[in-house]
């Protein structure tokens, strides 16, 4: 499960550099791709033929047979680079330099014999249709009602014992929702050092005390996945919760990241950033990773189950503007900005979790493979065009239709649709548009501009007039509180 599972629901001259794909050399398996008078596609392999089943039309395809191409290039390069879901324990921090070599990599991919074998080729159709439509985001591709309906049953059985009578919230006040690629190891090269090698310098820059005489572990495990068990702990000199993942070094193939990314993330300290705290290897190869844990929830709670007022919206971007600027400014990108990935503790808190060595440290890590949550991808991510920084504003922009609409843009659509529909409608639709205020509607502008010339960078969007309407963060614990209620998290 994931970290946000543990507690269910401009400047216009600026330089952007596109990625400039190198021209690769001795290929012999060159993808191109046509259109014949049917109407039908020619030239792409017949395993991602199959993986278009019914989600591009034939109409769609004859329309825009470039922007297919590079969906499903884009689909699969992002699937055979992630690899088996559950085995990747950390996301690169990404730069733009690293995202032109990955579009490097990308233009040899479509040219090389991999690119002809889909992970769906060996699959029947049956199963092959199954697979494309699967949605590995947490939120079902269900209508809301059903989905809120069988979760609520189930988590109601669950916690049958339980009772809410004591539970104190600000009814009146609420408004509720009514029922409606990440590492890099592909480019990277691993020196000569041995595992060995690996773990001595690991160790060299961890706490090289007991983790028992700095955290006292609760009763309450927070998860398993195929990388380690998280559980809860508590600081003994602060009394403040953290959450621990015990790492197996041995099931591990990627040491010289995870050494990389423990370097970086110690020196990221951010109050709107969910924090690395410290480090441990413990009986020789378990790694022991400490960092921030929040009581109140995912904002993806909050935005699906109660109504936000603007000056909520504009606290939340306020606090999650200052995580993406500081990133930025150190030259890295987030690459996953969304409510799930929006932390808040119970006084409203507000931190943005899901970034370099924060991936993971609680995990479903099925849920970190771009493929599995593109709704909140930027246009460029697809197309490759001008592909940096900005596409962070982008998908603070999505977030904040989120928070107005409940759910992200295509949320019904499986991958391939979605990546589809992003690709060619560029800025989607907002059902409660006319609803907002012109600075509201001109902050959002700002965000989703499809040029990304004209996009806003963080820093501008920190002065822009709308956050001067922001609620106290406060505001924001009766939501929280309610959203605990409906969902039967307390």
């Amino acid at each position: 499960m994931s970290f946000v599972n543990i507690f269910k629901r401009r400047k216009p001259k600026e330089e952007t550099t596109a990625a400039i794909i190198g021209t690769p050399t001795n290929v012999n398996h060159d993808i191109h791709v046509s259109v014949t008078a049917d109407g039908s596609l020619e030239g792409l392999p017949g395993s991602w033929l199959r993986q278009i089943g019914t989600q591009i039309t034939k109409a769609e395809q004859n329309e825009n047979p470039e922007v297919v191409k590079k969906v499903l290039q884009y689909y699969n390069f992002s699937v055979k680079k992630h690899g088996v879901p559950g085995q990747e324990i950390v996301k690169h921090i990404f730069t733009e330099h690293d995202i032109a070599e990955e579009s490097k990599e990308m233009d040899l991919y479509m040219q090389s014999k991999d690119a002809h074998k889909s992970k769906d080729s060996d699959l029947s159709s049956e199963d092959s249709e199954k697979s494309n439509n699967f949605n590995s985001n947490h939120r079902s591709t269900v209508p809301l009602n059903v989905e809120k309906d069988c979760g609520n049953n189930l988590l109601q059985t669950k916690n049958l014992a339980q009772s809410i009578d004591n539970l104190t919230i600000e009814a009146d006040e609420i408004e509720y929702r009514k029922p409606s690629i990440t590492d890099n190891d592909i480019y990277r090269r691993r020196s000569n050092m041995s595992d060995d090698d690996y773990m001595r310098d690991i160790k060299k820059i961890c706490n090289p005390g007991d983790p028992s005489d700095f955290y006292e572990k609760t009763l309450k495990d927070l998860g398993s996945g195929a990388s380690g068990m998280v559980f809860a702990a508590t600081n003994k000199r602060t009394g403040e919760l953290v959450a621990i993942k015990d790492i197996d070094m041995k099931k591990q193939s990627k040491k010289d990241l995870l050494l990389s990314e423990i370097k970086i993330m110690k020196d990221f300290q951010h109050k709107n950033l969910v924090n690395f705290l410290d480090a441990f290897v413990v009986n020789v190869d378990h790694l022991w990773v400490v960092m921030e844990l929040l009581d109140g929830g995912p904002l993806t709670d909050v935005v699906t189950e109660t109504v936000m007022k603007e000056g909520q919206i504009a606290a939340v971007c306020y606090e999650v503007l200052q995580a993406i600027n500081y990133l930025h400014n150190r030259g890295t990108i987030h690459r996953d900005i969304k409510s799930d990935n929006v932390l808040l503790g119970m006084d409203g808190t507000v931190k943005v979790t899901d970034f370099g060595f924060c991936a993971n440290v609680i995990g479903n890590e099925q849920r970190e493979t771009m493929v599995g949550t593109p709704y909140w991808m930027a246009p460029e991510v697809v197309t490759r065009q001008k592909y940096g920084k900005k596409v962070d504003i982008w998908s603070l922009g999505i977030m904040i239709v989120e928070m107005l609409d409940g759910e992200p843009p295509y949320l019904k659509a499986p991958p391939i649709r979605a990546l589809y529909l992003i690709t060619v409608n560029g800025r989607p639709n907002i059902l409660r548009w006319d609803s907002c205020s012109p600075k509201l509607q001109d902050f959002i502008d700002q965000c989703l501009q499809v040029d990304v010339d004209n996009r806003a960078i963080a820093e501008d969007l920190l002065q822009h007039e709308f956050l001067e309407e922001r609620m106290e963060l406060k505001s924001l614990t009766p939501l929280i509180r309610a959203a605990k209620r409906i969902l039967h998290k307390n």
